[in-house]
């Protein structure tokens, strides 16, 4: 297939965009008559203007070439071998060899033995097995020209989300691209094309197919990149979310007593979160997953009229132990930040009875969990229209809670 190829005076990327490291390494490949590129969100991140977070590089070079060239690197990977490039700082490159499929399509042989690992092909296969077209455009350090074989300056261009070849095929590869098309959509604010959307909603169920550790760190990409409110209204919308936490429905389903409130106020948890991450403040695992839960909590029973004041906090505690393990523990979330947000989650009583107190005792602002059970009463605070009492404020630094 003949590419787009854009030459540097008809598009905006300039080499002082790019990071000093990866453009070390694209001209050492180069200058040992390598074809060295950018490839995926960083060709589009600059494209739109932005600053991306990390460069990847593609090249022809295979792993062992790349590592004789850069002493300073350490080939990865078992399946599909990639090269990590160290640099001063604690900076990193990433190099891969140019591949014919995705390391998630698999070459089995029919007793389902895994047929070859790295499959090295052209720069036109390493574009076409990409999830989406904005993401399979290449910069080639060369000529400094941009080389599209898929699209994808045509889909910034309209501000389309649309899958690289046929969807349905995609999503039956991998369905782990449907949470990928979701998040890039909720990143940019661009629109999902018609057949991408409608293909979303035939293959959703497919999502149960792929492994709980990858579901899980898609999952949490989703939550700590800024946009985790648009993410989840689509994934309600399509019902992808209800594919991968079908006890979900029970507080967001179309079926639920509340499911508008429900969602409206999951959305406005992490509409903050998502406000405090772009002016870079640290969120926690453990906070990202006491609000995802919450709203599944709030349609669990909590009082119990036989029981004394202590068996009713006991009572409490446990339900909501039961409840954040039985909606993570299928994905094989680590036990530390589970843990964490059962404490936070649990201290909110204790908040409560502080503030009608008047006083938090020191025994409790002493405890490790302290300060992001205060965050999480403050977000929650503010997604219900509630005042954070001053006391609570007091407790913190001033730059801890909301607003």
């Amino acid at each position: 297939m003949i590419p787009l190829i854009i030459p540097r005076s008809e598009h905006p990327i300039s080499r002082s965009m790019i990071d000093e490291e990866a453009l070390k390494v694209l001209y050492r490949l180069h200058h040992h008559g390598y074809l060295a590129c950018l490839v995926g969100g960083s060709v589009r991140d600059l494209l739109l203007g932005k600053v991306p977070k990390d460069f990847d590089i593609a090249t022809n070079a295979h792993p062992h070439e790349i590592h004789d060239l850069f002493k300073n690197s350490r080939i990865i990977g078992r399946r599909f071998r990639l090269v990590h490039i160290f640099f001063k700082g604690g900076k990193t490159v990433e190099v891969s060899t140019f591949r014919s499929h995705s390391e998630f399509e698999e070459n089995l042989t029919e007793d389902g033995q895994v047929l070859r690992t790295d499959s090295f092909g052209t720069p036109e296969e390493d574009a076409f097995r990409r999830d989406i077209t904005i993401n399979g455009l290449l910069y080639n350090i060369a000529d400094f020209s941009i080389i599209d074989y898929v699209g994808g300056v045509a889909d910034l261009d309209q501000q389309m989300i649309r899958t690289i070849g046929d969807p349905d095929e995609k999503f039956k590869e991998d369905p782990v691209r449907m949470i990928r098309v979701i998040r890039h959509t909720a990143r940019t604010g661009f629109d999902i094309e018609e057949k991408t959307y409608q293909a979303i909603l035939r293959h959703r169920e497919e999502i149960k197919k792929c492994s709980p550790s990858r579901v899980r760190d898609e999952f949490l990409r989703e939550l700590k990149e800024g946009a985790a409110a648009p993410s989840f209204r689509m994934m309600i919308e399509t019902g992808l979310l209800f594919s991968f936490f079908p006890d979900l429905r029970r507080a967001l389903g179309e079926n639920a007593i509340s499911c508008q409130k429900n969602r409206q106020l999951l959305l406005s948890f992490f509409a903050l979160l998502d406000r405090l991450v772009k002016v870079g403040q640290p969120i926690s695992e453990s906070i990202l997953l006491a609000c995802f839960v919450s709203v599944f909590i709030r349609g669990l029973p909590f009082e119990h009229p036989f029981l004394g004041k202590r068996e009713r906090s006991h009572y409490r505690t446990q339900t909501i132990r039961w409840a954040v393990n039985h909606l993570l523990n299928p994905f094989s979330f680590p036990k530390a930040p589970k843990e964490a947000a059962i404490q936070v989650l649990t201290a909110q009583s204790n908040l409560k009875f502080s503030i009608q107190k008047g006083v938090v005792p020191k025994r409790f602002r002493m405890k490790k969990y302290f300060k992001e059970a205060v965050l999480f009463f403050g977000i929650e605070a503010e997604a219900t229209g509630r005042k954070v009492p001053p006391m609570i404020r007091r407790a913190v630094p001033s730059s801890f809670l909301p607003r």
